[in-house]
């Protein structure tokens, strides 16, 4: 489905920070992007060349940021599968961003 939107309404939004500075003018078109089936998602699957290879680069962060007792203590070519590659990014990434990302506090509507 495609949603056209005018150009009035494109400023509009434009105005309020959602379309950013670089919107293009005029009506802008919005792609319905379909969600992946359940059948996409399988824990269980080997990990492939991508998801090592990304695997690699934190670990290294993990080694280069963390002193040796708040690392993990597992290596990338122990983990073999989508899950516990996904753990194992949680983990590192929870310990590298302790701060979290906070919610952005509301914009207070202006007179």
């Amino acid at each position: 489905m495609k949603e056209l939107l005018t150009k009035s309404s494109a400023l509009k939004k434009r105005k309020r920070g959602t379309g950013g500075q670089n919107a293009p003018a005029g009506e802008i078109t919005f792609i319905n992007v379909p969600k992946p089936p359940a059948s996409a998602f399988n824990k269980d699957r080997p990990i492939g060349c991508l998801l090592q290879a990304q695997l690699k680069h934190i670990h290294h962060a993990e080694n280069a940021r963390l002193p040796k007792e708040k690392r993990d203590g597992r290596r990338p070519e122990d983990i073999h599968t989508e899950a516990e590659a996904a753990a194992y990014i949680a983990a590192v990434t929870a310990k590298l961003h302790p701060q979290r990302r906070r919610k952005p506090r509301p914009k207070t509507a202006r007179p």
